[in-house]
């Protein structure tokens, strides 16, 4: 891997002249880019239809060309995946009466069964208490000779027989293997793709035309670099290795997108469902989905979103313990504040200058900023 390379900005790294929530939110993060924290970012902040500032700063690709970073960048998101696209879908599916949230997974996964996985549900999944495990690296385990049409297949298969690490709902395991479950099911029950499915149901009907699974070349080419592999520089292309096994299409992971696009996706929950007279979800579904279904010390989880656990001190910093977000491991996440309809979106390529790259203490302090801008 190429070593660190940070951009250069031409903001300042402090001042008290910098009065207006746009100046110190962009000083933030030219203070991270300088400390190499992230090449680059876009930030998008709301209340109700107001965008309250929306920056760009920095670089979306040092290697193997440098590419500044712009308003409409496309990112991986990584693991906002699971609430924007996989939650998503699957409630969609139980509001149509075609899923149960207290279905067991064994109804839609028959070989998901014996030592108490038939106990465990979509509840379970949608709030990491099944008891699988965290991650399996599927190139690893399965091998990269399977042919590509048989390999959700054959790791779904995996899944199934991995051994519960504790009886369903009796702890918290951030599981991306649910989530690839999860997106099987929704698969089977809604007779398309995951990525099919969400585009005719939630993307199109919000006009997110920049959102998607593998992202075509056209919005390929305004995607933000992540990781430097040893033989290629990832842009466009998902950073996540199981998505990416599972020909970008992971439920854990695999979606793109913008900040504009997102803060659609964000008013429409926000909004109660709708956004423009397109509604996703009843109004009583979006309460459903970000109220805690599980209270565990290390873990606080609503259905696909994340309500408080360790990560939501980084992404609600400045905002009452009231709402719900995610994170991403490329360096994405989002925030929303239901009662005073805000949310904060803070999309970066931290992985593109390595894994270590710590993005934490600048998401703490973007979102300290916008809490202060938008509360006062």
């Amino acid at each position: 891997m190429a070593g660190k390379r940070v951009c250069r900005t031409d903001i300042p790294a402090s001042g008290d002249h910098m009065t207006t929530p746009r100046e110190r939110i962009r000083a933030a993060i030219a203070r991270g880019i300088e400390k190499g924290r992230t090449p680059g970012a876009v930030v998008l902040i709301g209340r109700g239809d107001r965008i309250i500032c929306h920056e760009a700063v920095g670089d979306r690709m040092l290697e193997p060309e440098r590419r500044p970073m712009q308003q409409d960048t496309i990112f991986d998101l990584a693991s906002v995946t699971k609430p924007v696209a996989t939650a998503t879908a699957t409630m969609q599916l139980i509001e149509r009466g075609m899923l149960g949230l207290h279905d067991p997974v064994s109804r839609y996964l028959p070989e998901f069964t014996g030592n108490g996985r038939e106990r465990v549900t979509i509840l379970h999944l949608l709030t990491h208490s099944s008891g699988l495990p965290a991650y399996r690296r599927f190139c690893d385990v399965l091998g990269e000779d399977v042919p590509t049409n048989v390999r959700r297949e054959r790791a779904i298969e995996h899944i199934c027989r991995l051994p519960l690490e504790y009886a369903p709902g009796a702890g918290f395991t951030y599981s991306c293997l649910g989530f690839i479950a999860l997106a099987s099911i929704v698969e089977s029950v809604a007779g398309q793709p995951l990525d099919d499915y969400t585009r005719e149901r939630v993307f199109t009907p919000l006009r997110m035309a920049d959102t998607c699974f593998n992202p075509p070349p056209a919005l390929a080419s305004r995607s933000a670099a992540t990781e430097q592999l040893p033989d290629r520089v990832l842009c466009g292309v998902v950073h996540d290795e199981n998505a990416r096994y599972l020909s970008g299409v992971g439920g854990n992971a695999g979606l793109f997108s913008t900040a504009r696009d997102l803060s659609r996706f964000a008013r429409a929950i926000l909004g109660g469902g709708e956004l423009d007279g397109q509604r996703i979800l009843r109004e009583e579904t979006v309460r459903y989905m970000l109220a805690p279904h599980l209270r565990l010390p290390n873990g606080t989880r609503g259905l696909g979103w994340d309500v408080d656990s360790t990560y939501t001190p980084q992404i609600r910093a400045g905002f009452p313990n009231r709402g719900a977000g995610h994170t991403g491991y490329t360096g994405t996440s989002i925030w929303l504040d239901p009662p005073s309809r805000s949310y904060v979106i803070l999309l970066t390529n931290r992985v593109h200058l390595g894994r270590e790259a710590e993005v934490g203490p600048l998401r703490r302090e973007v979102t300290a900023l916008a809490a202060s801008a938008l509360l006062g």
